[in-house]
């Protein structure tokens, strides 16, 4: 059976990837699996006869078992999203949007415990009402930068408040949820910034534990934190300008 082989598959990536013992009593390969149950416990045939699932996963964890993933957060959500991903694929789900798992503390739950809640987030719930600054332009020549935004997670308690907001060239405002957001000119990428200077792949944001790094992804025009190449991860500080090529971001920290 198709599900009972990609299960195994997840086994053994996370076998491979995060065998180490760790503080937090909850176990990565736990995580995923339950990630898999949870996508085909919500298959429903919409309106077009397509099996569609919910595009948003959030894994609450206790604060014990949160703090455990402290070290590997950001690898461990990449490889949780990308399993998912692949999944929705293989299985030829429909959904609206890009697929994304996140981790958030819940502090009713025990050590040990940890629950997955789904949501099905569209464009209009990450996008606040562009607040444009014709006193100080984010770029010298102004140019107009068609933009898909990222599918992330619409804050419905205190523990899932977005590290920091993005302002992007065209004024559009973005919140950054804790994740891993890859930006770039290719349309599969998370944050979309249609700029000949722009590498299909440009950089990514790392979310994690209330910090947002920025790092280049081997780009041909680089990544630039205040002007400075960057090599490796940046943490970001709020008023910092990031610019992708000649594409200026200013970041925010909530």
């Amino acid at each position: 059976m198709a599900a009972k082989g990609f299960e195994k598959k997840v086994e053994n990536l996370f076998d491979g990837l995060f065998s180490r013992a760790f503080k937090s009593n909850v176990k990565p390969l736990q995580i995923g699996r339950k990630l898999l149950q949870s996508v085909d416990a919500e298959r429903d045939i919409d309106a077009q006869g397509r099996r569609s699932i919910p595009n948003t996963y959030v894994v609450q964890l206790s604060p014990h078992d949160r703090e455990g993933f402290a070290d590997i957060e950001s690898a461990l959500v990449r490889e949780l999203t990308e399993a998912v991903r692949e999944y929705v694929r293989q299985e030829g789900y429909h959904t609206d949007g890009k697929v994304r798992v996140v981790l958030r503390t819940n502090p009713d739950l025990r050590k040990g415990r940890f629950d997955i809640s789904v949501r099905n987030n569209t464009e209009a719930d990450d996008i606040a009402a562009p607040s444009p600054a014709p006193n100080a332009p984010l770029q010298d020549t102004p140019v107009p930068h068609p933009i898909t935004a990222p599918v992330t997670i619409v804050p419905d308690s205190a523990f899932d408040v977005p590290p920091a907001v993005i302002t992007l060239p065209n004024g559009q405002r973005l919140a950054l949820h804790e994740g891993h957001y890859v930006v770039g000119r290719n349309l599969e990428c998370d944050i979309v910034i249609s700029d000949p200077n722009v590498s299909r792949q440009h950089a990514e944001f790392v979310c994690a534990a209330g910090d947002v790094v920025v790092r280049d992804k081997n780009s041909t025009n680089g990544t630039k934190v205040n002007g400075v190449a960057i090599h490796g991860d940046q943490l970001l500080q709020h008023g910092d300008v990031v610019s992708f090529g000649t594409a200026q971001v200013k970041f925010e920290a909530s």
